[in-house]
């Protein structure tokens, strides 16, 4: 247990004033740096540059928001389901924890630990984005909000068991992994498809 953070309870969850267990703190900070990130991307950007395609089979950069946007749409119910259910069950622990190998040769995988990525995937059909024009500022608003309910999810996720409690995709059922590992996979998914939104800009640009 992680000295000078208070006692888990099962009804009283940590407020936005408290720290988090040291974990979910990183995630937390890369979520507040997505939040900069698409800020930063689009601040200035022509919205014909947003929505334009590098190449016929390259995502444009409205495309990659919104695949991180329809990913959060499901994911993040399914995670606040997963805390709502450690809390009613009382599986409650500060870490630090310790994950299997496939949670986190996934969450690798998935994620922008290594950019640029050296392996690709198709995105499941739930999260893929239909190929059209986006609005840049609704797509933008709808982002930052997302990454406040991540952050949010977040709050309520610190004192939880991250390992015991499991979640399966929205995507693919028989897929479930530890909420901790879910949490940083979709912190660092946002990262590697932030910074190909900012790839497909500069060769449109």
């Amino acid at each position: 247990m992680n000295e000078g953070l208070p006692e888990a309870s099962v009804t009283d969850p940590p407020t936005a004033e408290q720290p988090l267990v040291p974990e979910l703190e990183g995630y937390r900070a890369g979520f507040r740096w997505a939040k900069g990130e698409i800020r930063n991307l689009t601040g200035a950007l022509d919205p014909a540059a947003y929505n334009a395609r590098p190449s016929e089979k390259s995502w444009s950069a409205a495309e990659c928001v919104e695949h991180l946007s329809a990913t959060a749409r499901e994911m993040i119910p399914a995670l606040e389901a997963g805390v709502a259910r450690a809390r009613e069950n009382g599986w409650l622990a500060h870490g630090p924890f310790e994950y299997g190998r496939f949670e986190k040769w996934f969450a690798r995988q998935a994620g922008g630990e290594e950019l640029p990525p050296k392996r690709r995937f198709k995105a499941p059909k739930l999260y893929h984005p239909p190929h059209r024009t986006y609005d840049m500022e609704a797509a933008v608003g709808e982002f930052l909000s997302l990454q406040d309910r991540y952050i949010e999810t977040l709050q309520l996720a610190s004192g939880v068991n991250l390992v015991r409690v499991k979640v399966a995709s929205p995507a693919m059922s028989l897929l479930k992994l530890s909420l901790g590992q879910w949490l940083r996979a979709m912190e660092s998914h946002q990262r590697r498809h932030l910074w190909q939104a900012r790839e497909a800009v500069r060769k449109v640009s």
